[in-house]
């Protein structure tokens, strides 16, 4: 548990930290205990989020560098990810949330499906997180953010309000009449067991395997008998248990 005497207000340029996001999240999941996700979250962005098998979750990413994106499912086009990025463009394909967003659907498939939302995309450098946590809020209420025409001079007033009353409301806003371009469905391959992208992190552990027998790839943190000269065949266990 946050507590809100912690967490200064925000100013009119300051970003947002990770326990101003966490907070936010916090009063999400409690004024909506059936949304899943809603994880605790890092500044420099954490990969190992478990598999959301609630049927609607939501999640507020930071993606490594210096930016906070949502990713949520089950609200619009149950059966694809939806990407909620204020500063998305037509070609947006980040790694880092990439490989978050497959940790946390853990899909059965080789392929995870994904769209980029086409919402409103912040006027400056510091106002990601705000967004983020206002589209987190309208999905939550049962609103479409792509629809929405939020006001950046209420935000963060509305935002410092809410932290300090401990309820989330929706962010001042009206209806978009903007025609939206067509949003494209896109795909990315997973692997492992874990299901992720090939997205890695400078570490042994994240080492692959292929297995000669089904083609699958492996982490070496994700099976037990990685071996020792990658050279030598190796199948996993998954082909040995169909002999």
């Amino acid at each position: 548990m946050l507590f809100l005497d912690k967490i200064e207000p925000l100013t009119k340029t300051s970003k947002l930290c990770s326990g101003y996001v966490n907070r936010a999240q916090e009063i999400l999941k409690q004024q909506h205990p059936m949304i899943g996700g809603l994880n605790w979250v890092t500044i420099g962005g954490t990969l190992e989020y478990p598999k959301a098998t609630e049927d609607k979750w939501m999640q507020v990413i930071h993606d490594g560098r210096d930016h906070w994106v949502l990713v949520a499912k089950g609200f619009v086009q149950p059966e694809h990810v939806n990407v909620y990025d204020s500063l998305a463009g037509s070609a947006w394909h980040d790694k880092h949330v990439l490989s978050c967003m497959s940790s946390l659907l853990k899909t059965d498939e080789k392929k995870m499906t994904y769209i980029v939302k086409q919402c409103q995309r912040q006027n400056n450098s510091y106002d990601c997180g705000v967004f983020a946590i206002a589209f987190a809020t309208s999905l939550a209420n049962g609103e479409d953010p792509t629809g929405m025409l939020y006001d950046p001079k209420q935000l963060r007033p509305h935002l410092n309000e809410c932290m300090t009353s401990g309820k989330l409301t929706s962010f001042p806003s009206t209806i978009s009449r903007r025609k939206r371009s067509r949003e494209t469905v896109k795909t990315e391959e997973v692997f492992c067991n874990c299901r992720r992208t090939a997205y890695q992190l400078p570490s042994e552990q994240w080492e692959y395997i292929e297995c000669d027998r089904c083609g699958e790839w492996f982490h070496r943190m994700c099976i037990g008998d990685f071996p020792t000269n990658t050279d030598d065949d190796w199948i996993c266990k998954c082909c040995i248990h169909k002999d």
